[in-house]
């Protein structure tokens, strides 16, 4: 056995016995907070449905937002947020695909302040590695964007039908009591919730759970659903948590464990997201076996829901 080989060996001995000394409690608690982190997400968003069409339950909001999230792992996180705006627009009679992106625009308004916070929070306590896009370069790049957008919107019906329509999904925004009471709570339970699933997932393995080292690990997070390519996340992740993980406890962490959170994190949440997913879109398409699941969902886009199934 030449030297890489035994190399190999001896890393894989410890990833498997880091695998084996994780607390099997923990997982199932940082798992239990991270859906319900979701379920508050839905509930945020059906307060920003709520702003545009008033009928939308909050079972079925929440139903909808689940079967968008618990699929990221496997279509990544703009794939998710197609699943859930199409299962809003079969319900929705009214409801335009601009007018829902909108909703997920200001819902987004509230993830991206709060992720570039966490980013720069990191980077105070010590994270630097992270690379992160400038305040200011993010704040010229929008500017750009929707100059264009008015520039384009004095001169197409089109494009001013595209931004009336957008618009109507960003409603909330402009009812900012709506937004405190509705919106806000939920979104800040949802982080709330987030991070102590981050945290269970450290003390599980063994890593250390100080506040620096559960914000690089948020911070890691982040950086996997920015790439839209399924698999791309974790990846990404993974390779950020090796790094910032030392960094941001201050001293040398057990890699092995490092690389057991790295698989068992995704690992288990894809695998929970997708069965609560599948479970919902049996419930919300009317499919009571796999086949008849694959042909609703493949109609997703072209047949729309009957009237009654709006509230």
């Amino acid at each position: 056995m030449g030297p890489a080989t035994a190399a190999a060996a001896s890393t894989a001995g410890a990833l498997f016995d880091a695998l084996g000394r994780a607390d099997v409690v923990l997982l199932l608690a940082a798992v239990s907070l991270h859906v319900c982190a979701q379920v508050s997400r839905g509930i945020a968003w059906r307060g920003v449905l709520s702003a545009s069409w008033p009928g939308v339950t909050r079972r079925r909001a929440v139903a909808w937002h689940l079967c968008g999230a618990g699929l990221t792992g496997v279509l990544s996180a703009r794939g998710g947020d197609a699943v859930r705006i199409a299962l809003a627009k079969r319900h929705l009679r009214d409801a335009s695909w601009p007018a829902l992106a909108g909703t997920l625009a200001a819902e987004g308004s509230f993830e991206g302040a709060f992720g570039l916070v966490i980013a720069l929070v990191a980077v105070s306590v010590g994270v630097g590695t992270i690379d992160a896009a400038s305040p200011a370069l993010v704040v010229a790049v929008a500017a750009v964007a929707v100059a264009a957008t008015a520039a384009l919107a004095t001169r197409s019906a089109r494009v001013r039908r595209f931004v009336h329509e957008v618009g109507r999904g960003l409603a909330v925004l402009r009812r900012p009591r709506c937004w405190l009471c509705r919106v806000l709570p939920w979104q800040l339970l949802a982080r709330a919730l987030r991070l102590g699933a981050l945290t269970c997932f450290l003390l599980a393995f063994g890593l250390p759970a100080a506040p620096a080292v559960v914000l690089a690990a948020c911070v890691a997070q982040g950086s996997g659903a920015m790439l839209p390519l399924p698999g791309a996340g974790p990846a990404a992740v993974a390779a950020t948590l090796l790094v910032a993980l030392p960094i941001a406890a201050g001293h040398p962490v057990d890699p092995a464990a490092v690389a057991a959170l790295a698989i068992v994190q995704p690992v288990a949440l894809t695998a929970v997201g997708v069965t609560i997913s599948l479970g919902l879109f049996g419930a919300l398409l009317g499919a009571r076996t796999p086949r008849a699941l694959v042909r609703a969902a493949r109609s997703l886009r072209l047949r729309p829901a009957p009237a009654a199934a709006q509230g």
